[in-house]
């Protein structure tokens, strides 16, 4: 995607430098996505860092001859290492892949955007703020001294609305200046002229001409770090400690060379007593001296101050935050009374202690059918053009003829199915989570529901995607890439893969519920449910880590933005149809194959120790459960063939305590195998098997024991 300014006038630009590299990096719900997704559209890749499962978006754009590489950091508070969002984004930070840091901040949350600022400064890299949200601060009657922020900051500080990309193009313009500006062979003159004007801000376009034999260090003193900035220090005894590890820290030349971290900011985080930098250091005699003296430095600021160490620092920035927004903030004089508006009555509704668990019910409720209407729409007509198709295919080559079976039943048919069963529900889904999330209701639900969740090791955004379960797990999964931290991925995609889909519900009505009746329904669900919640509370003790406390800011309801949405719902998308697909097409080649030799019917035997002796199940259930690993309705689907076969009903073909422990195998066990390929994207191949080993374990476990149960009380 190309982008161009207004009025480009910038000649032989590209003659300067080919390629700019530019991180955002930003607290969660700044804007971040959306700036990302305003500059570089569907130039967009989806993958994992190196080595980590932690996703990572790419995307590259063409801009006043200059080709731009961009890459939206996770949101992170700090760049602490509780997290592994934290260390990938710091480690990102600091090495050659980065020419310049932007840095969103939400406007109408200063304080607390302005700490994770405070410590990227820290990292002494080329920045531009980028101040988001600049139309919900005006909207308070408040505007900001920008001219007194790049003087506090020395760094350049714009105003951006990025849901309408005002102010984005401004970031790119800014960062060719600042790299001609770096640049040790070409030395340019800065003149700005005034472009446009939007709500009494002046937005500028940057102009270089081109000056001969000028010194580079006369033209801009906003990256000459000095080694104590007056911005980010701290107060007299705690910076004392500070320049003393520095003086350590400096004498250690191997680490230094090895490593892009400042020396002020690995002593910062010596006191903060961080396990990466500690790592780092530990590796010679001298490192570790340096880090007791880090140790010793720790423990006499704590008893000096009363407080643990990041309390400390974390007080020190915040009091410089505080002075510099006092400065900057300035409310206009118009006074009027604030109206109560109708954003005001949604945010009081939805986060009341009782009505907002009302509106939550219900717009989970609608989730599911807004889902499953367009879903169930789409795969009727999919389905219903498949019919078609393979008559015709059958009339003209044979329905027994091997290939037709291999590429047509088993390829098309597989990847017909993976777009009919699946792709026609994830699409409708991240579709409506995109609204709620630009809307502004997400952070509302996920609040309400964070002390429930919290029990099992996971935040209150976990029930919306368990939700949507009962309609689809695969898409239900996909949705759990809205967690924040691996762990609570991890957690939530376990926990949303044992909620019982349509297909498995299916099973359940059309088996139990037909001829058992509707109470023997609720008693399933209710050991499915209770089964929920030992895994969470299993993974919740076995996963190393802890649940980290819930902390969203709860930004005003406002319109979203649709062409952001249907932006950002294609790059969810995507990785399904280019990933999952692929896989569900081979696989169903692969199933066809093995119906044709009839590789299945020997794993009937193989099985009957588990299916038979143990679960008390017919025999050839074992291949209809297999099945199942493609779909679940068609283990009910086989029995039913089998049974008109037979010219028996179900219930002669199985008794009452069968139905009931296939049901109940069949819900709790291994969940589909595209659930499984969504796990093992959102995770890894090894945490999917290990979900799915959990899975079937429990399922034998409680089904077993019903069936044995069911003998002993026989006996009596």
């Amino acid at each position: 995607m190309s982008c161009h300014s207004p009025n480009n006038n910038s000649k032989n630009v590209k003659d300067f430098k080919d390629t700019i590299n530019i991180a955002l990096a930003g607290n969660p719900n700044v804007g971040k996505s959306v700036i990302f997704n305003q500059l570089t559209g569907l130039s967009q890749t989806i993958g994992n860092w190196p080595g980590k499962t932690v996703e990572r978006m790419e995307g590259q754009l063409e801009f006043l001859g200059y080709h731009f590489n961009i890459v939206d950091l996770p949101g992170i508070y700090s760049l602490s290492t509780f997290s592994i969002e934290e260390i990938v984004s710091r480690e990102y930070v600091i090495s050659e892949d980065v020419d310049i840091i932007i840095n969103v901040i939400d406007a109408t949350n200063l304080e607390r955007n302005l700490f994770f600022t405070f410590q990227l400064l820290e990292l002494k890299v080329p920045m531009i703020l980028a101040i988001n949200q600049m139309d919900l601060l005006r909207k308070r009657n408040i505007e900001l001294d920008f001219k007194e922020l790049e003087r506090i900051f020395k760094l350049p500080v714009l105003p951006v609305v990025a849901i309408h990309g005002t102010g984005v193009h401004q970031l790119l313009e800014e960062a060719i200046e600042l790299v001609v500006y770096r640049h040790p062979h070409h030395h340019y003159k800065r003149r700005r002229s005034v472009e446009s004007k939007h709500h009494g801000h002046h937005y500028y376009r940057v102009e270089h001409i081109h000056e001969k034999g000028k010194p580079k260090e006369a033209l801009r003193g906003f990256f000459k770090f000095p080694e104590l900035n007056q911005v980010t220090s701290y107060g007299k005894e705690v910076e004392l400690k500070i320049l003393s590890l520095i003086e350590k820290i400096n004498g250690h030349r191997q680490i230094l060379s090895s490593r892009n971290y400042p020396p002020r900011f690995l002593a910062i985080k010596l006191l903060e007593n961080d396990r990466e930098v500690i790592k780092i250091l530990s590796d010679s005699e001298e490192g570790n001296d340096t880090i007791k003296l880090s140790m010793k430095y720790r423990v006499e600021l704590e008893n000096l101050h009363g407080e643990d160490i990041h309390t400390i620092i974390s007080s020190e920035i915040y009091n410089k935050i505080k002075k510099i927004i006092d400065l900057v903030l300035i409310t206009k004089l118009k006074k009027s009374v604030k109206k109560r508006t109708l954003a005001d009555f949604f945010d009081h509704l939805t986060t009341h202690s009782i009505l907002g668990y009302v509106v939550l019910i219900v717009i989970l409720f609608g989730i599911y059918f807004f889902t499953f209407s367009i879903g169930d729409l789409l795969a009727g007509l999919i389905d219903n053009v498949f019919i078609v198709s393979s008559d015709l295919i059958y009339a003209n080559f044979s329905e027994d003829n091997v290939w037709v079976k291999i590429f047509w039943d088993g390829g098309v048919g597989g990847l017909l199915g993976a777009v009919g069963g699946v792709l026609v529900y994830v699409i409708p889904f991240f579709f409506i989570i995109e609204i709620l999330q630009d809307s502004g209701y997400l952070p509302r639900a996920a609040f309400l529901m964070d002390r429930i969740m919290h029990s099992l090791g996971v935040h209150g955004k976990t029930i919306i995607p368990m939700i949507l379960g009962f309609g689809c797990n695969v898409a239900a999964c996909a949705g759990c890439r809205i967690m924040e931290t691996e762990r609570e991925k991890k957690i939530s995609v376990a926990l949303t893969s044992l909620v019982p889909c349509a297909a498995t519900m299916t099973v359940v009505l059309g088996l139990v519920g037909r001829y058992l009746g509707f109470y023997w329904i609720l008693i399933l669900f209710l050991i499915n449910f209770f089964v929920i919640f030992i895994v969470g509370r299993i993974l919740n003790k076995t996963l190393p880590g802890k649940c980290t406390e819930l902390i969203m800011e709860m930004h005003e309801y406002r319109v979203p933005n649709y062409k952001v949405i249907f932006k950002q719902t294609w790059v969810r998308s995507k990785e399904f149809i280019f990933k999952a697909m692929p896989i569900m097409l081979l696989l169903g080649i692969l199933l066809e194959i093995l119906l044709i030799f009839n590789v299945l019917e020997p794993i009937n035997v193989i099985l009957s120790p588990v299916t038979v002796l143990w679960l008390g199940l017919p025999a050839i259930t074992g291949v209809f459960l297999i099945y199942g690993i493609l779909r679940k309705e068609l283990t009910l689907v086989l029995l039913s063939i089998l049974a008109n076969s037979l010219n028996i009903s179900l219930l002669e073909l199985l008794t009452p305590i069968q139905m009931i422990v296939f049901s109940l195998v069949t819900m709790l066990y291994v969940p589909c195998f595209a659930t499984i390929i969504l796990i093992a994207k959102q995770t890894n191949w090894k945490y999917a098997a290990q979900i799915s080993l959990l899975e079937i374990g429990l399922a034998l476990l409680i089904g077993g024991t019903i069936n044995l149960g069911f003998i002993i009380f026989s006996s009596f």
